[in-house]
């Protein structure tokens, strides 16, 4: 068996960075109506596969001290009580900011945009319920992806502890084998939510069912199946060990062809580039595709030696400064939005997209580097109750 990390991995830093930026660049496109037209338009369209970037992430970094005790003969009682506080602390101090500003930026804008202002709405945003019965602020519709992440952290333990009673009747070789089937079904339950989902697009029911923490459920097996791997080798058949090697070698190779996914789903197969409904295939390509790029982009991370090649190199305090601003630009870049259209009067869907982008992400930006400084890297370190400086405080896995 492995064992589970402790050190901060910069590669899983810039991957954040990329998925944030990804996420931004999806909106950008569809404020200014660059997304429906052209090869470009296809690609912003598409950055929405930033979420199953951040849902992987999660379940990787998550899922792997959850299936190490799932593994082990005599795990250590589980800690759930730090859990519950390292994720809190984790998501909601800059989150409970960004809202605020986001409910106050509603009131001063007005028209469409108070629509949603209401105590019950704020409620159910205070406990980031949105994705689960909406409404939503049109500055916050990002975070339906947070109701399903809070949805996750939630089920991991309970699971895990499930799963620990039932595999410790399995001898210990077998073990990771049956996470990583059970893992890959759950996957295929996903991807038929999807279909299920999209087979009722009027229903009120499909939409949340379909941004689920079970519609997504193929999102997060990428994270748990490389958790598995990587604490179990033995989980994977034999004969695909030259397969193993070549992906655990190869993080150029996983880029490109990840590139190239990209592409694939740019085309009509992965259904409309806007809020039209897709058929039941089209979202389960759409799904299935977005789980393979994650599934190349997160090898190519934690593919043998890019951590430590990054590390040593130029590149490793910008990979840093990328894992540590990503929620924050992913929280504030859809305000950026609403507020500039307001203030500048600029027509939806009818903008430059190029002068658009520059401006949300240097915004974006800098709003996320305060809140990091002031809000988010404070909270951390007294979670922690380490010294300002400390390099443990550095090292340790967010």
């Amino acid at each position: 068996m492995g064992h589970v990390q402790r050190h901060r991995v910069v590669t899983l830093d810039a991957l954040r960075g990329v998925g944030a930026l990804l996420v931004l660049v999806s909106h950008v496109g569809f404020w200014s109506g660059a997304s429906r037209d052209g090869v470009l338009g296809a690609l912003a369209a598409r950055g929405d596969s930033g979420v199953a970037v951040f849902f992987a992430i999660s379940a990787y970094l998550l899922g792997r001290p959850a299936v190490a005790r799932a593994l082990a003969d005599d795990p250590p009682p589980a800690r759930v009580a730090r859990y519950a506080r390292h994720r809190a602390v984790r998501i909601l101090p800059a989150y409970l900011l960004v809202l605020a500003a986001v409910v106050l930026a509603a009131l001063v804008i007005g028209g469409r945009a108070a629509d949603p202002v209401s105590v019950r709405t704020v409620l159910v945003h205070l406990v980031v319920g949105q994705g689960l019965v909406g409404p939503t602020f049109q500055s916050f519709t990002q975070t339906w992806s947070l109701t399903t992440e809070v949805c996750f952290y939630l089920l991991l333990p309970l699971a895990a502890g499930a799963l620990g009673v039932l595999l410790r009747r399995l001898p210990g070789a077998a073990r990771g084998r049956a996470v990583l089937c059970g893992v890959l079904v759950l996957a295929l339950v996903g991807l038929a939510v999807q279909a299920l989902a999209a087979s009722a697009p009027g229903a009120g029911w499909s939409g949340p069912l379909a941004t689920s923490v079970v519609g997504h459920a193929a999102w997060f097996a990428v994270g748990l199946v490389a958790a598995v791997v990587s604490l179990d080798g033995a989980a994977l058949p034999a004969r695909w060990g030259a397969l193993r090697e070549t992906v655990a070698t190869s993080p150029g190779t996983l880029v490109l062809t990840a590139g190239i996914v990209l592409l694939v789903a740019c085309t009509p197969l992965a259904g409309p580039r806007d809020l039209a409904a897709p058929s039941p295939a089209e979202a389960v390509v759409k799904e299935l595709l977005y789980a393979v790029l994650a599934a190349l982009l997160l090898a190519a991370a934690l593919a043998r030696g890019a951590d430590e090649r990054v590390q040593r190199s130029p590149a490793a305090g910008a990979a840093r400064w990328a894992g540590d601003l990503s929620y924050g630009v992913f929280l504030w870049h859809v305000l950026v939005l609403q507020v500039l259209f307001a203030t500048l009067s600029l027509p939806l869907f009818a903008v430059p997209a190029g002068w658009l982008l520059v401006a949300v992400l240097v915004i974006s930006l800098g709003l996320a580097a305060l809140t990091w400084v002031g809000v988010e890297r404070p909270a951390l370190r007294r979670l922690r109750q380490e010294p300002v400086g400390s390099p443990a405080g550095a090292a340790a896995p967010r």
